[in-house]
């Protein structure tokens, strides 16, 4: 017994103990009533591809017509700018959805009850949209005014061990104010 984590942090640490048994309740209440993406929403953490397709889809941001180069911040690259883009650009084709709306509106009959939990726990679409400026300030890119930004979307197919670009096509463009 005395070799088991729980037990070992319990004699270390009451406060972390606590913190560590109230997130499992809640990662089993939650995968209970089948909510257990809940926690990981956007890391791509259930992202398998059962079919084995040998296609793939990359989205880029272009300030006024020129793509936002991203590779040149190599630590947090992959983890911080490719993801959160993906994330973004799914999000705008989904009707500005996320995961959530589509649970709530499945598991809640009640269009107020429904309504309230979609305010609280849900991205407020109007901060959304300044989402794109400051991915680009993240990126290293200064915002000039008036602004133009749009998000491509790359399809590319495998063929011959090399990824050729089938298809692109703008998915969303604004102009900043």
């Amino acid at each position: 017994m005395k070799q088991f984590f729980l037990y070992r942090l319990f004699k270390h640490s009451k406060w972390g103990f606590a913190f560590i048994i109230i997130f499992l309740a809640g990662y089993a209440v939650t995968y209970f009533k089948k909510m257990d993406m809940v926690f990981f929403p956007y890391n791509s953490m259930y992202a398998i591809d059962f079919n084995k397709t040998n296609a793939a889809t990359t989205y880029a941001l272009k300030i006024n017509n020129r793509p936002v180069r991203i590779t040149r911040n190599l630590y947090w690259k992959k983890d911080f700018l490719e993801t959160s883009l993906n994330g973004y650009c799914r999000y705008l084709k989904h009707d500005r959805n996320v995961f959530l709306d589509d649970y709530l509106h499945y598991r809640f009959a009640d269009e107020k009850l429904r309504q309230n939990l979609l305010d609280h726990l849900t991205p407020a679409k109007a901060v959304a949209r300044d989402w794109p400026a400051w991915y680009a300030r993240a990126a290293g890119y200064d915002m000039p005014p008036a602004a133009t930004i749009e998000f491509m979307q790359y399809d590319f197919v495998m063929q011959n061990e090399q990824a050729l670009l089938k298809d692109s096509s703008s998915i969303y463009k604004t102009v900043l104010p």
